[in-house]
């Protein structure tokens, strides 16, 4: 059982490494148009300073705030643009936390297809809706519900090959854990589109309620933590 985790787990990061690639490969063929370059600055740097201080999870996973700012460089960045910025803030986090390489991998590779798939939603959606605010929204929901799927279905398959953590007991679809996601992505839509319409520097206004969400959700985890069952195995 052992020694087929073992090749499973690296079949599966090849995997989720060349569906990566293959996300953005179609997101680069759909002609997603480039942010500017004051643009790209302000969102990634918020980006890293927010990735680079994870909340520690139930089960050897992290949570972060930095959806909304996710969803924001999926719906203006071009594609190298969005490959730049999902490596930049996992070298921020790895700067700080020094995390096994093949776990990084595996997140960047993680939030890049996410995201990547994100991104084609929410321009679907776009030109699919009502021009201006209206359709920015919507699409800008439609996109963080997406990433929140591709990226805690991806992560419980490795959680379950790796460390043995079924969905069930990994804790990564748990209601209230959900719902704060679900409240943090909620936030994307007004961001994307006050910084389309006034300016990327809004940005440094509009993420403020990221600073209140971060210490919310650290008190939930918090308080859930003691109710989970021990793991179903020990961490590989």
């Amino acid at each position: 059982m052992q020694g087929g985790r073992s090749i499973a787990t690296p079949a599966y990061i090849g995997g989720v490494s060349l569906g990566a690639v293959v996300a953005a490969g179609f997101m680069w063929w759909t002609g997603a148009p480039a942010a500017s370059l004051g643009t790209v600055v302000v969102v990634t740097a918020l980006a890293a300073v927010a990735h680079a201080y994870p909340i520690q999870g139930f089960r050897h996973q992290a949570y972060q705030v930095t959806l909304p700012l996710i969803v924001i460089a999926a719906a203006a960045f071009s594609a190298p643009q969005l490959v730049a910025f999902i490596l930049l803030i996992h070298l921020a986090e790895q700067a700080r936390l020094r995390r096994r390489l093949y776990i990084q991998w595996f997140n960047a590779c993680n939030y890049l297809m996410s995201a990547a798939i994100a991104s084609v939603l929410y321009h679907r959606a776009a030109a699919l809706l009502p021009h201006g605010a209206p359709g920015q929204l919507i699409g800008a929901v439609a996109a963080a519900c997406s990433f929140i799927l591709v990226n805690r279905l991806l992560l419980a398959g490795v959680l379950w090959l790796a460390r043995g953590l079924s969905p069930a007991s990994s804790g990564l679809f748990q209601p209230e854990l959900l719902a704060a996601d679900l409240v943090i992505a909620w936030i994307a839509g007004p961001m994307l589109v006050v910084a389309l319409d006034a300016g990327s520097f809004t940005l440094l206004f509009s993420a403020g309620p990221l600073l209140l969400a971060r210490p919310a959700l650290s008190s939930l985890i918090g308080r859930r933590t003691p109710s989970m069952r021990p793991p179903l195995s020990r961490a590989a």
